[in-house]
C-alpha cells in the first residue's frame, strides 16, 4: 500500500515538474525564434517556404515539449528495464545471457547503420526537406483556391503542387529502398531470442548439465528472453524519436545561428533626411547581380519615383533602403550616416513603408491602424483613417473601429485593406516615406482622394514612390528609370520624354492602356 501511494505521489510530482519545465522551454524557444526572425534578412523568408517555417515553429518545438514533458521517464524506463534484465540474466547464467544478447546486438547494429550511415542520413535530410517544400506549396495552393475554382482548374493543373507531392513521394521511396535491407534485418532479429535460445539449451542439456538443476533457469530464460521484445522496442523507439528531435533542434539552431542584418548603435542618427545610394550592388543568389552599381540621390523634402519594366529591381531598391537585405557592395546613407550604422528600431522609426500587397492581423481595426503609432489618440487614429479615405468603410462595420477583422463575417476588400495600410502610414508620420504602388486597388475617385492626401502628407518629407501608373508621378521632383538592376536615367518627366526611350515607351504604353474601350463587336485601342 505504501509503495503504491509512493509511486502515485512521485509520478504526480514528476509529471508536474516535467510539464512546467517543458512549457518554460517552449516559451523561451519560441520567443527567441520569433525575436530572431525579426533580425534576419527578408531573403530568408523568400528562400524558406511558409510550410518549412511553420514546421520549425510548431512541430519541431512541440517535439521538444513531448520529450521533456512525457518521454524522460519513458526513456529512463526504456533504457533501464532491458539493461537491468540483462544484468540479472548474466547473473543467472552468463552463457544463455550471451545467446540472448546476440539478436539484440544484430538488431542494434542494423538500426544504427540505417540511422547513421552518411547516405542514409542524407536521404533522411532530403526527405524532410521535401516534406517542408510540400507543406509550403500546399498552403500556397489553399490560398490560391479561389483563383483555381474561378478558372475551372484542378489540383493537377497547379504544377508546383503536383511536383512537390511527387517529389516527396519519390524521396520517401528512395529512403525506404535504402533502409529496407537493414530495417528488415533489424525486425527479423528483434524478437528472435527464442530461436537462438533453443539450440543453446539443447546443447547445454546434452553437455552433461543436470536437468533438474537447469530446468528453472531454462524456463526463466524462455520466459524473460521471449519478453525482451517490448522493453527493447521501447528503447529503439526512443532512439528513433531522439533522432527526429535532434533533427528538429538542428533546424531551430539553423534559424538561431542565421546571420543577422547589421545593426548599428542608436546614437548614430542623421540630422537630415536626404538619401544617397552609392555604387550599390546586391544579388539574391551568388553569381547573379540583381542590382549593379546603383547610384542616385534623393534630396530631402522631395518626391521621387522609381519606374521601369517589371522585374527591373524597383522594389528591391526600396527594400535595400529599408535594410531588408545586406548589400554586397557600395553604401546607402541617410543624411551622412550609413544605414548599417543605424539601429534597426531607429531606422524603422524614420521610414514608413506601404506595400503593394498589404497584410492585416486578426485584430481590431483601431489596433491595426495604431501599429503605425502606439501612442496615438483615438482622434488621431480616426483622422488618419479619414485621410486614407477609409473612415466611412470602418464606421459601416458592425463595431466600427472596435471590429475584429476576420471574425463574424467582418472582412475588407483588397482595396480597403490597402487603404487601411495607408492609414497606418499617415499615423506614423515619419520623415521618409516609401510607397509601393499604393493606389493599385483604388478606383478613380478614391485614387484622386488618396493622391491629394499624400500630397499633403508628403510636405517636408523625403518620398520614394514605386509606380506603374506613370500619370501619378509625372509631377515628381525626380523620376529614376530602373532596368535590369541599373539606374539608366534620372530627371523630371519632360526631360525623360526627350532623353530616355524606355521611359517614352512606358508612357506611350500607359496612355494606350488608359484609352482602351470595349464596344459591341469590336475592341479599339
Amino acid at each position: 500500500m505504501a509503495s503504491a501511494l509512493g509511486y502515485g505521489l512521485t509520478s504526480y510530482l514528476s509529471s508536474i515538474t516535467a510539464h512546467n519545465a517543458a512549457f518554460d522551454i517552449l516559451y523561451d524557444i519560441r520567443m527567441r525564434v520569433m525575436e530572431k526572425l525579426g533580425k534576419i534578412p527578408a531573403g530568408f523568408f523568400t528562400g524558406n517556404k511558409l510550410g518549412g517555417i511553420r514546421k520549425i515553429f510548431i512541430e519541431d518545438v512541440e517535439q521538444i515539449e513531448i520529450f521533456v514533458a512525457h518521454n524522460i521517464s519513458e526513456v529512463v524506463a526504456a533504457v533501464a528495464t532491458p539493461l537491468f534484465t540483462l544484468v540479472f540474466l548474466f547473473v543467472m547464467d552468463w552463457r544463455l545471457a550471451l545467446v540472448t544478447l546476440i539478436p539484440i546486438l544484430i538488431s542494434m547494429v542494423m538500426l544504427m547503420l540505417s540511422l547513421t550511415k552518411p547516405e542514409g542520413a542524407e536521404n533522411q535530410r532530403q526527405m524532410m526537406q521535401a516534406r517542408e517544400d510540400m507543406e509550403g506549396t500546399i498552403i500556397e495552393y489553399i490560398h490560391g483556391m479561389p483563383v483555381i475554382k474561378i478558372f475551372g482548374r484542378t489540383g493537377s493543373s497547379f504544377q508546383r503542387y503536383e511536383n512537390a507531392i511527387s517529389h516527396f513521394m519519390e524521396r520517401v521511396t528512395v529512403t525506404a529502398e535504402f533502409c529496407k535491407n537493414m530495417i528488415g534485418t533489424y525486425y527479423a532479429f528483434f524478437g528472435a531470442q527464442i530461436l537462438f535460445l533453443i539450440p543453446a539449451i539443447i546443447w547445454l542439456l546434452g553437455s552433461g548439465e543436470r536437468y533438474a538443476e537447469q530446468l528453472p533457469v531454462i524456463l526463466l530464460f524462455l520466459l524473460i528472453g521471449s519478453g525482451m521484445k517490448e522493453p527493447l522496442e521501447n528503447m529503439m523507439n526512443v532512439t528513433i524519436d531522439s533522432k527526429k528531435i535532434s533533427a528538429g533542434v538542428e533546424r531551430i539552431d539553423a534559424i538561431l545561428n542565421y546571420g543577422e542584418i547589421m545593426s548599428g548603435e542608436a546614437a548614430a542618427l542623421p540630422d537630415h533626411f536626404d538619401i544617397t545610394f552609392e555604387n550599390v550592388d546586391f544579388s539574391y543568389e551568388a553569381g547573379t547581380n540583381t542590382i549593379s552599381g546603383a547610384s542616385f540621390r534623393l534630396e530631402e523634402n522631395t518626391v521621387n519615383a522609381l519606374v521601369g519594366p517589371s522585374g527591373g529591381g524597383k522594389s528591391t531598391l526600396a527594400e535595400l533602403l529599408l535594410h531588408f537585405y545586406e548589400i554586397a557592395g557600395g553604401s546607402i546613407r541617410i543624411g551622412d550616416v550609413d544605414i548599417r550604422e543605424i539601429s534597426v528600431n531607429e531606422l524603422m522609426n524614420m521610414i514608413s513603408y506601404c506595400f503593394q500587397d498589404s497584410f492585416v492581423f486578426t485584430d481590431t481595426v483601431e489596433n491595426i491602424i495604431r501599429m503605425g503609432n502606439h501612442a496615438a489618440t483615438q482622434e488621431q487614429v480616426m483622422e488618419a483613417a479619414k485621410s486614407a479615405n477609409i473612415h466611412d468603410v470602418i464606421m459601416a462595420l458592425p463595431n466600427g473601429y472596435q471590429t475584429v477583422l476576420g471574425e463574424d463575417g467582418a472582412y475588407l476588400s483588397g482595396g480597403e485593406i490597402q487603404r487601411l495600410a495607408i492609414a497606418r502610414v499617415f499615423l506614423k508620420d515619419t520623415p521618409i516615406m516609401v510607397l509601393d504602388e499604393v493606389t493599385a486597388y483604388a478606383d478613380a475617385e478614391n485614387e484622386s482622394k488618396i493622391q491629394e492626401a499624400f500630397a499633403k502628407l508628403a510636405e517636408h518629407k523625403t518620398v520614394l514612390m514605386i509606380a506603374h501608373r506613370l500619370k501619378s508621378i509625372q509631377n515628381a521632383d525626380q523620376i529614376l528609370v530602373v532596368n535590369d538592376g541599373k539606374i539608366i536615367a534620372a530627371g523630371k518627366h519632360t526631360e525623360l520624354m526627350e532623353s530616355c526611350s524606355i521611359y517614352q515607351n512606358m508612357v506611350t504604353a500607359n496612355e494606350r492602356r488608359d484609352s482602351w474601350t470595349i464596344r459591341a463587336k469590336e475592341v479599339t485601342a
